[in-house]
């Protein structure tokens, strides 16, 4: 249905809709994206409590009872992020993603953010141009790589480990930080919710990493070089059951990134990391 233009647009927080009717929204607003989402109800409870996203803070825009867009915020302490933030087909290009992104950082700050993140697709150029107009400024290159190919012909030597002890060597060693979505707080969570959560190490480095489906998903990665790297996701992908190995908005200059590209990994994605200052 056409969102009808004479009808102006309204705002109200995402907390006053459902978690089914607010996952409707968010597959409508990204349709027709180089990456759509296709979520349900369970997989927005997931976000919600994974990257601390806040209904109460976020923002959902409505012409008449039609919902045509959606602007979600997540909150841990002064940072925030946008967790997502679309519009419906047939509403766009009509200023609703300027209004509800206005709104979001007003939100943001009232909570008492200072710094106020996002991810943005390359080739996005649209989205890209209205977040540099609200002053928001590129600092990271971010890819999406995938291993699918065959293992590595070298053995991975890493040894398994408990999880917060790799996770703690981590974050003693880390020089940058790590994007929201595989940030401490969400190993934090998901510590307590997954039972996949398994970590290795090796006098070179350590991996936080878990298994869904065949499929290893590496949540966060040190290295002092290359050759270590290799051998932490060496390790992983031979791992009994592991078809693919996953990294999420690694850092396109990271070691990781190296190593698994000179395994044949594919980059599935490629994202800039923006942020604002509050």
């Amino acid at each position: 249905m056409t969102p009808p233009s004479t009808f102006p647009t309204t705002l109200t927080t995402a907390a006053e809709i459902t978690l089914g009717d607010l996952a409707d929204l968010f597959t409508r607003a990204y349709q027709g994206y180089p990456v759509p989402m296709h979520i349900d109800a369970g997989t927005m409870a997931f976000m919600e409590d994974s990257f601390d996203l806040s209904p109460g803070r976020s923002r959902v825009a409505w012409r008449e009872t039609l919902s045509i867009g959606v602007a979600m915020l997540g909150l841990r302490g002064e940072r925030g992020w946008v967790g997502g933030m679309g519009v419906v087909p047939d509403a766009r290009r009509t200023g609703t993603g300027e209004l509800l992104m206005r709104a979001l950082i007003a939100s943001a700050r009232e909570a008492g953010v200072k710094r106020l993140g996002l991810e943005v697709l390359e080739g996005n150029d649209g989205a890209r141009l209205l977040y540099e107009k609200l002053g928001f400024r590129t600092f990271r290159r971010l890819e999406v790589l995938v291993w699918e190919g065959a293992p590595s012909p070298r053995a991975g030597a890493a040894t398994a480990c408990a999880p917060r002890e790799a996770h703690a060597r981590i974050m003693a060693a880390r020089r940058a930080s790590e994007p929201w979505q595989r940030a401490d707080e969400t190993l934090d969570r998901l510590d307590v919710s997954t039972p996949a959560l398994r970590a290795l190490s090796t006098p070179g480095g350590d991996a936080v990493y878990r298994i869904t489906d065949g499929r290893a998903s590496v949540l966060q990665l040190h290295a002092t070089s290359e050759t270590s790297a290799g051998v932490l996701l060496d390790t992983i992908r031979t791992r009994a059951g592991v078809q693919s190995v996953r990294f999420l908005n690694v850092p396109s200059d990271d070691l990781a990134a190296a190593a698994l590209r000179s395994r044949g990994a594919a980059c599935s994605v490629v994202q800039f990391e923006m942020a604002l200052e509050i």
